[in-house]
């Protein structure tokens, strides 16, 4: 399977397919059902009866808030999403980390602590922690009042966008800059 499949989504064409390097969105009607799809989609929730979710890989989330742990620098939580996937030592960790970030345009913000940076840099910071992964799929929350993903993202300069998936998950149209909408 390359990408992502997803049938039988209530208030969605009946079968989306994804594949590798595309960016998309999904605009649904309220937050609480985007919540659930992004639930569904990573993987985190059992899908109910004739909802079918397949992906070619692991499915990272990225929570709209970039889903940062608050006691780590933006390095350590980079550093976090690379040693628990792929069980390297932390010095190989930081290396590979440090040029992820720096690909991803934080070098400057590294020894910072999440509060301590913006909420367009958390949000960087969170999607550098997914590609950490090595994921198949990431899955983009979205909120109103917080820059754009599409704003943020480095798309023609970091490589690393180009390989998964890059879903994102609206309440709105107007939030999605960069991405296809899904039909």
């Amino acid at each position: 399977m390359d990408g992502l499949l997803l049938e039988g989504l209530p208030g969605l064409p009946p079968q989306l397919r994804f594949h590798h390097g595309e960016r998309r969105a999904l605009v649904v009607g309220d937050a609480g059902s985007a919540r659930r799809l992004a639930d569904l989609i990573a993987q985190l929730e059992e899908p109910p009866p004739g909802v079918v979710v397949k992906a070619g890989g692991r499915v990272r989330l990225v929570p709209a808030e970039g889903g940062l742990l608050p006691h780590l620098t933006i390095l350590g939580n980079i550093v976090h999403g690379h040693t628990v996937t792929h069980r390297v030592t932390r010095r190989a960790a930081e290396d590979v980390s440090r040029l992820a970030a720096v690909e991803c345009g934080l070098g400057d913000v590294l020894e910072r602590f999440p509060h301590e940076t913006t909420a367009g840099r958390r949000r960087v910071a969170g999607v550098a922690r997914a590609l950490r992964g090595g994921p198949a799929v990431i899955v983009l929350e979205d909120a109103p009042g917080l820059p754009t993903w599409g704003s943020l993202l480095q798309f023609g300069s970091n490589g690393e966008l180009a390989g998964p998936v890059l879903l994102l998950i609206t309440t709105d149209s107007n939030r999605t800059a960069g991405f296809v909408h899904a039909e």
